[in-house]
């Protein structure tokens, strides 16, 4: 494989064929259905954000059960002190 060349790591290499499968399928679409080159890249701007702020919301539910439970432990330490 061609990523194997460039020493990129398999999860990189993954995630970067799977965007150039995205990008083919949907410039195979727009050609098939005469969808403007702008629209398109219209459309894979705003798939991309839509991933990027379900990354973020996913990353700060995360980090808020994480801070709910290190608060609750506390405050249970706290209760039989």
């Amino acid at each position: 494989m061609i990523f194997s060349l460039l020493k990129i790591n398999k999860k990189i290499s993954a995630a970067l064929a799977g965007i150039a499968i995205g990008a083919a399928s949907l410039w195979g679409l727009s050609m098939w259905q005469d969808i403007s080159t702008g629209e398109l890249l219209r459309l894979l701007l705003a798939v991309l954000v839509m991933l990027a702020v379900l990354a973020l919301v996913a990353f700060c539910a995360v980090a808020l059960c994480k801070l709910l439970i290190a608060a609750a432990i506390s405050l249970v330490r706290r209760l039989r002190s």
